[in-house]
Parts: C-alpha cells; structure tokens; sequence
C-alpha cells in the first residue's frame, strides 16, 4: 500500500493559537503538524477473490467455528439459517426489466418495484453464504439461479433521484452475493462473465453519474448515505470485474470527493472525549436528520471500509480511526441512550441542523455493529463500550428484513454475529 502524507497545520511562533481544520477536524490549541494519511492505490494492484466483505480466510473461520459449534459463530449461523431468504426454496421476487426507485414520479410514472431486487439480492448474497459454510450446492445453485435471472432480464434502473438508492444499494449486494460465487464450478462462465456485465452496463454508469454530477445541485446537497452506497457499488463492480481504476476512483473519492461521501465529510466533527467515554466521538453528517439514516450510514462506512480490508487497504485506521469514533457517537445516542456533544451543520443548500442529533428512529436496532466493533476491539485491542452495548442488544445479528420489513431492514447485508466475530 501506498501512502502520500498530506500535513495540515497552522504554527504560531510566538504562542499555541486555536485552529479549526478544514471538513470539522475539531478545534483544538495546536502547536505541531497534524498529519493525514491518504490511502491510495497502486497502479498495478491485483485483487484478491474472493475479496468484498468476505475472504477465504474469512470463511474457513466460519466453517470452522459452525462445524464445532462454537459460539458466537453458531448463534449467529443459527441467526441467518432461520431466516427465508437463507433457504434452497427460497422464491424470487423478481427479477424486473426495469428496476425501478423514485416512481409515480415525472421521471418515472410507473410506481416503484425496488422490493423485488432488494429481496432477491440478499437470498443470492445469504445462499451463497451458506454454500460456502456447508459446501451443499442446493445453495449455491439458488444463488446463482437469481444473479443469472436478474442479469438475463433486468436492462436499466429508473426513477426520480432515488433511482441513485437503487443502483447504489442493490449493486453493491448484488455485485457481493457474486464475488463469493464467483469461484463455483457450476457456475458457467459465459454467465459470470454476462453477470459482471450486466452490473458494468446497468448499475455503474448510474453509481458514477450521481457522483460525478450530484443530479446537477451542488456538492453536499445530498446526504451521506446517497454517495456512500454508490461508492460501496463502484468499489463492489470494481473488484468483481477487476478493474483498478474504477477501484483507485472509489479511494480517491473516500479521500478528497467533493460530496458527502469524503471520509471528513461523511464524519464531519470529532468531539474529544468525556471521562466516561473510551474515545472521542465522531458527528455523523446524518446526525441532526434522524437515526435510521445516521445508522445506514454508520453500515455503509463499516462495509467500505471492509471490502477495503480484504484488499489490505485500512480505511478503517484512516485519520487515527474516525470511523470507530463515528460509530461510538451514534451508539452512544442510540444504544446507551446518552445524550452526545453536537456542532452546527450545514450544507451547500443552506440546510442548517442547529442543536442536537435529533431523536427520530433513536434506538432502531440495524445489523451494522458487529463488523466495526470486532475489526476494531478485538483485531486491533481498542475499547468502545458504546458499541459493544449495540451489538449485544442485537445479538445475534440478524438482517435481510427480520428487524425492520421496509427498505431499511434491507440497507444491510447483516448477520455480522456469524460473519465478522474475531477470537
């Protein structure tokens, strides 16, 4: 991996001055160089596979632990085997022409039938999870059954803005679901290869359109989450089709994007922390909106960051690792139902959040905490009790709609119990 320091800094000669850092690096007497990391990536970069949120590492732990039925492996094995989309019959939803997110709309007059890929991505995603537990091909063939119809029908994605939610949260777990397929021997390569198409035709030219462009508004007009998951899309399409430059864009932006999507933007403050907290606190840019969004955030960035550790790139140590302080903040409110520190925010469209993080959805349990409480806790020893209370009060997590029926209960590929617990 390749680092390029970039030092940001304001030195007074006489005595410390107070300093805000640009994109709300918090306030604080400086009188030293504050250095940021930039990740890039290599221009020769060759890709691990399987190598989204899951390797093979990764899932030889899991065979392992469910084979000898140790906890909290089986639990959460337990947790996803009793959900329908995890099951050899499961019944497709779809697949749809034209997928569609933002309809009954003068963009598009037809209602929207986005249920139908957000069903049958996560049975393709869960299957092929329990293939590679079990090694029955009963599951992988219902997996592949599903990414091949969809890429056989489906031609475009259509709507209003939202059609960006569409391309951006099903491409990334339709594009998931196939990177752990991609080496099964029955899967046949012509389809692999109209599958990695499909996603490069259908879903990635809309994933860089909204960042490219943000609709034509400016550049934090949307929230966080819109960017994030069409970032999760592009790196997914990138690293199933194994194309640097696609990936390298994604990095990139997570560095310097222009939209909310930029690491500093998404988590725009750092707050130092109290006596009763482990570490400081990290103000998510949803924060002031409400909680089931501040929360979606929170999986989008524990699943990028992820997916870029099974590549060795550490986004989650990014700027002395914001991501965990953004986490704790939001488990915090949420979980442990404290209040937390809040710093004016406002966006490019005057959309001013004043006071507080505010209280809509607060205490929605969403399955985003195992993933960044054991990369951070147990992979690299750092204490979080915030988000240790979140993820025991959803043990074991579950998802793909049994904590939440509507969309929300889909942003999630979940069940982070069995698949992200570290010894």
């Amino acid at each position: 991996m390749i680092h390029t320091k970039i030092a940001i800094a304001i030195i007074s000669s006489l005595s410390f001055i107070a300093c805000t850092y640009e994109y709300g690096i918090p306030e604080k007497e400086v009188a030293e160089v504050v250095v940021i990391e930039d990740i890039t990536v290599p221009a020769n970069k060759v890709f691990a596979h399987p190598g989204l949120l899951h390797s093979q590492a990764d899932f030889d732990r899991m065979k392992t632990k469910v084979t000898n039925q140790v906890d909290p492996w089986i639990s959460g094995y337990n947790k996803m085997i009793s959900n329908s989309h995890a099951s050899a019959t499961y019944v497709m939803k779809g697949p749809v022409v034209t997928l569609i997110r933002g309809g009954g709309s003068r963009e598009e007059p037809l209602p929207d039938n986005y249920s139908t890929a957000m069903n049958d991505a996560h049975a393709a995603y869960l299957t092929a999870i329990r293939w590679k537990i079990t090694g029955d091909v009963a599951y992988a063939n219902k997996s592949i059954q599903i990414l091949n119809a969809w890429a056989a029908t489906c031609t475009t994605i259509s709507g209003d803005s939202n059609k960006a939610l569409g391309a951006g949260i099903y491409g990334y777990q339709f594009a998931n679901a196939a990177e752990i397929m991609r080496d099964y021997s029955g899967w046949n390569a012509n389809n692999l290869a109209k599958f990695k198409k499909w996603m490069l035709d259908v879903f990635y030219p809309v994933n860089k359109e909204f960042l490219d462009t943000h609709w034509n508004t400016c550049n934090t007009h949307y929230w966080a989450n819109w960017d994030l998951c069409n970032l999760a899309s592009m790196m997914s399409i990138a690293v199933l089709t194994d194309d640097v430059p696609k990936y390298t864009y994604v990095i990139n932006y997570l560095m310097k994007g222009v939209g909310n999507g930029q690491l500093l933007k998404a988590i725009n403050h750092i707050h130092t922390k109290t006596a009763n907290d482990d570490i400081d606190l990290g103000q998510i840019q949803e924060s002031g909106r409400d909680q089931g969004h501040t929360l979606m955030v929170v999986g989008l960035l524990g699943s990028i960051a992820q997916m870029g550790k099974t590549q060795g790139l550490d986004i989650y140590g990014y700027n002395d690792n914001m991501i965990l302080k953004g986490a704790e903040y939001v488990a915090k409110y949420n979980a442990a139902r404290l209040s937390v520190p809040f710093t004016t925010y406002t966006n490019c469209a005057n959309v001013t959040h004043t006071t507080a993080a505010d209280d809509a959805s607060r205490g929605d349990i969403r399955p985003v905490w195992e993933r960044i409480y054991n990369h951070y806790t147990k992979g690299k020893g750092i204490k979080a009790r915030y988000i240790k209370t979140a993820k025991d009060v959803g043990y074991p997590e579950g998802g793909s709609g049994d904590l939440n029926p509507n969309s929300g209960g889909y942003d999630d590929l979940g069940f982070g119990t069995l698949l992200y617990s570290l010894e």
